[in-house]
């Protein structure tokens, strides 16, 4: 009788369970955020840090805020943001939400900002923050940032003055073949105030100038509204190149003065 047998069909058996479990511990893991730091503050013993996917420009930026005390992670109860841009003369805010807990990593607070305009010599952006933490202490202070300009925010005016800001969401890498297309509109009812504008109506012409007078356009769906100020459409584009494409706004039937957005796009 041989008993090495049973033996080696037990540590085979053995080998294939643990093997089992790694496999599934590692496809249970949940994939870390690649963030760029932007600013930390240090308030009354809590590192309040801001951390964000790209550089932070005007259009719509995601903002990750971490909670720090002795070096350690923690969870506050709620975070609450203003963002401020100070001109001198003048203080206004932006369009944004407020920061909720990060599906990605829940020890991140994530919320979106649609920053109207860029820093530098005609202002600067700070974003007042207040924290309650689980003992109900209330931590609060500003957090300085930076934002640059860019090519994904535009605005348009009508004849009462009314201010619509329109944001290019996506692609945010427009590539060649089929693209998701997304605008997010939005209105100034003060200067702290933007609110989302829903169920206007949306047209869009996407061009490309071959120079000499020529030039072409491609297959593309008009966004239309899916609540939250987003509108969605899609967009394939033909070719590589420099590319643009032309908004125009239709508000309570009045069409607004057409916006052109400017960009490149990327062969895959």
């Amino acid at each position: 009788m041989n008993i090495l047998k049973p033996f080696g069909r037990i540590t085979a058996m053995v080998a294939l369970v643990f093997a089992a479990i790694s496999c599934n511990t590692t496809d249970n893991s949940e994939p870390e955020l690649e963030l760029i730091p932007v600013n930390s503050v240090t308030v009354d013993g809590y590192t309040v840090s801001l951390e964000v996917e790209k550089e932070i420009e005007t259009g719509a930026n995601y903002l990750y805020w971490k909670v720090e005390q002795d070096g350690k992670i923690i969870t506050p109860q709620s975070i609450t943001v203003n963002p401020m841009m100070d001109m001198g003369d003048m203080m206004h805010s932006t369009p944004y939400t407020q920061p909720e807990t990060a599906e990605e990593d829940d020890r991140y607070f994530k919320n979106m900002a649609v920053f109207i305009m860029p820093g530098g010599m005609m202002g600067s952006w700070t974003i007042n923050f207040e924290i309650m933490t689980q003992t109900d202490e209330v931590i609060s202070g500003e957090m300085p940032i930076d934002v640059a300009s860019s090519w994904k925010l535009t605005s348009v005016q009508d004849d009462n003055d009314n201010v619509y800001f329109i944001t290019w969401y996506a692609p945010q890498k427009p590539v060649v073949g089929n693209n998701d297309l997304t605008f997010l509109v939005h209105t100034r009812e003060s200067m702290m105030n933007f609110p989302v504008v829903e169920n206007l109506e949306m047209e869009v012409y996407p061009y490309m100038d071959m120079g000499g007078g020529s030039g072409h356009s491609t297959n593309f769906t008009n966004p239309v509204t899916a609540g939250d100020g987003f509108y969605n459409g899609d967009i394939n584009y033909s070719m590589s190149g420099t590319w643009t494409t032309s908004v125009e706004l239709i508000v309570e039937n009045d069409t607004l003065p057409e916006v052109v957005f400017e960009y490149s796009v990327q062969a895959e």
